[in-house]
C-alpha cells in the first residue's frame, strides 16, 4: 500500500464552501428577520451593520476564515479593533426604520463568535450539498444525522437515522441547517 500524505488533504481549502460564500452579494438590514431565508442564501448580511464599510470588514474576515482556516479566536482578535475604529462596537442607542429608539448590542466577542460560526457552517453545508447533489446518481439515499447531545432539539433527534431519497421533497424542509444553530448533517448512502 502506498504512503498517503494526509497533510496535503488537511491543508486544502474547502473550495465549494469558499465558492458559495464568495458568490453572495450584500444585504443591509436592521434586523436579521427582515432578510428572508432565501435571500440569506444569496446575500451576506449582519443585523445592524448598516454601513458598507462595516459589512465589508466583517465579510472580509469571514472569507479569510473560510479560505485560510482562520480560527474563531483569530477572527475575533483581528476584527475587534477594526470594528471599534469604525464605531460598530458595544451597546449603543439605536433608532430603527420606524423611528423607535432602543439600546442594542453592536459588536462584541459573543456576537462575532455567532457571526463566525453561522457563516462558516452555512458555507460548509452549501459546499457539501453541492457535492452530494453531484454524487446523487451513485449515492441516491441521504440519511439525516443529528449530533445527539444535550443541546440537540427533540425534533432533530427524532430525525436522526431517517433515510430519504435525495430528490424527496422533504429535503426542502429538513436539509440542515434547518433551524438556528442546527449542527446536523447528511450522510450519503448507496
Amino acid at each position: 500500500m502506498a504512503d498517503v500524505d494526509l497533510n496535503a488533504a488537511f491543508g486544502m481549502t474547502p473550495k465549494d464552501a469558499v465558492s458559495y460564500f464568495r458568490s453572495k452579494g450584500y444585504e443591509i438590514s436592521d434586523r436579521w428577520q427582515e432578510v428572508w431565508a432565501g435571500a440569506h442564501a444569496k446575500a451576506f448580511t449582519v443585523a445592524k451593520a448598516m454601513r458598507m464599510d462595516v459589512l465589508e470588514s466583517i465579510r472580509g474576515e469571514v472569507d479569510k476564515a473560510l479560505a485560510e482556516g482562520i480560527t474563531e479566536r483569530q477572527f475575533i482578535e483581528r476584527l475587534t479593533p477594526r470594528l471599534k475604529a469604525l464605531g460598530w462596537w458595544g451597546k449603543q442607542a439605536w433608532v430603527d426604520g420606524q423611528g423607535t429608539a432602543r439600546n442594542v448590542q453592536l459588536g462584541s466577542p459573543h456576537r462575532l463568535k455567532l457571526i463566525y460560526r453561522q457563516n462558516l457552517q452555512t458555507a460548509y453545508v452549501a459546499g457539501r450539498h453541492r457535492r452530494q447533489l453531484a454524487a446523487s446518481r451513485t449515492h441516491p439515499y441521504w440519511m439525516y444525522v443529528a449530533v445527539m447531545d444535550g443541546r440537540t432539539r427533540p425534533s432533530h433527534a427524532a430525525l436522526n437515522g431517517r433515510v430519504f431519497r435525495w430528490d424527496d421533497p422533504i429535503w426542502q424542509y429538513l436539509y440542515p441547517p434547518n433551524g438556528w444553530g442546527c449542527r446536523c448533517r447528511i450522510r450519503m448512502l448507496t
